[in-house]
């Protein structure tokens, strides 16, 4: 069986860095206003349901009950998680 050896002018292995603390920081920024877009979301479509669409009125008053307790949750669920 052949053996096999490493040349000396291989190349350097890739330098693994942590991210610096902006970096870290805008990609916490970004995921939590992801986060928080992906429950605003549903919470307009309620919005335009309980106001546009012709459906019987406990469903539209419904729509907008739940439509109006998203944002703060929406907001605590963004921000949630630590330091």
């Amino acid at each position: 069986m052949q053996r096999r050896h490493r040349s000396r002018h291989a190349e350097p292995p890739p330098d693994i860095t942590s991210p610096d603390v902006p970096r870290r920081l805008d990609d916490s920024i970004r995921a939590r206003r992801r986060r928080y877009f992906w429950l605003m979301g549903p919470c307009l479509v309620l919005v335009v349901f309980g106001f546009f669409v012709p459906a019987p009125t406990p469903w539209r008053i419904g729509a907008l009950v739940v439509a109006a307790v998203i944002p703060p949750v929406a907001a605590v669920v963004a921000n949630a998680g630590g330091r």
